[in-house]
């Protein structure tokens, strides 16, 4: 059985390279999909959670460096990024789309590349709280992007740290939670539930320059169940806090209540 198992996973993994430059992995926390250049290096990197909710998409050029990084999700509206290919396997074009469940807001653009990962293009469209995006006196919907000349000083990009909050009821009753978002957002909303024992909530997610922030410093949880005994409500408290890596720039932070 070990034979055949191992058999087969050659087999698979012998089909992907035939079928070209793409690979793809099954993980504990989702599935990763990996486009390489003709060299073997990775020229794009998308990941979606096992629940297929929310993800990330990259972007590298022939040497390594990331050009372009996406949060995606597909609750609460969506969001994507689409990526199109040069024949060597480099990026040439990234088309990407989000929009939240009803309102107003919605973004699309579209930037282009040449085969050495150099930006060569850009367009945009889209509508938010302030109106069009580009606004009606904007006329210039292309903005052709030229390589700056080399620099001595180094530029460090700042890095994105996305936490999904997850809220467990670990009793053995049903309870009703109240979430308050501190900073409200499309990803985070906040609102009212009701949980069944055991029950576990996706309630949102939030992202943070730097460093990741705890949970608890976004986002405020209470909750009570009726206590036949007492005859009235009676509040849950936080037993613990889990946190669980999900890849090195996204993790999964859950908060479990109980009595």
């Amino acid at each position: 059985m070990r034979f055949l198992a191992s058999l087969t996973l050659f087999a698979s993994f012998t089909l992907l390279h035939a079928q070209g430059r793409e690979k793809i992995l099954n993980t504990d926390s989702g599935r990763v999909v990996l486009h390489y250049f003709n060299t073997g290096k990775v020229s794009t990197k998308v990941w979606m959670d096992k629940d297929d909710r929310w993800g990330r998409s990259w972007a590298y050029d022939g040497k390594g460096k990331e050009i372009f990084r996406y949060q995606t999700r597909k609750i609460g509206g969506h969001a994507s990024a689409h990526f199109s290919y040069h024949p060597n396997g480099a990026v040439s074009k990234i088309d990407v789309s989000d929009a939240p469940d009803g309102g107003i807001q919605w973004y699309r653009s579209t930037a282009t590349f040449d085969e050495n990962g150099v930006q060569t293009g850009f367009t945009e469209q889209g509508h938010d709280n302030d109106g069009l995006i580009p606004g009606p006196d904007v006329r210039i919907t292309t903005v052709p992007v030229v390589p700056d000349p080399p620099k001595q000083e180094v530029v460090e990009e700042q890095r994105l740290f996305v936490t999904n909050v997850f809220v467990v009821n670990e009793s053995k009753y049903i309870c009703r939670m109240e979430a308050i978002a501190k900073h409200p957002s499309p990803a985070m909303q906040g609102g009212n539930y009701t949980m069944a024992p055991g029950d576990t909530l996706h309630i949102g997610a939030y992202t943070t320059g730097e460093i990741y922030q705890e949970a608890t410093k976004q986002v405020t949880i209470t909750a009570k169940r009726w206590s036949r005994k007492a005859k009235k409500q009676v509040p849950y408290r936080v037993l613990r806090e889990d946190v669980n890596a999900v890849v090195p720039e996204t993790r999964n932070y859950y908060i479990v209540l109980g009595r």
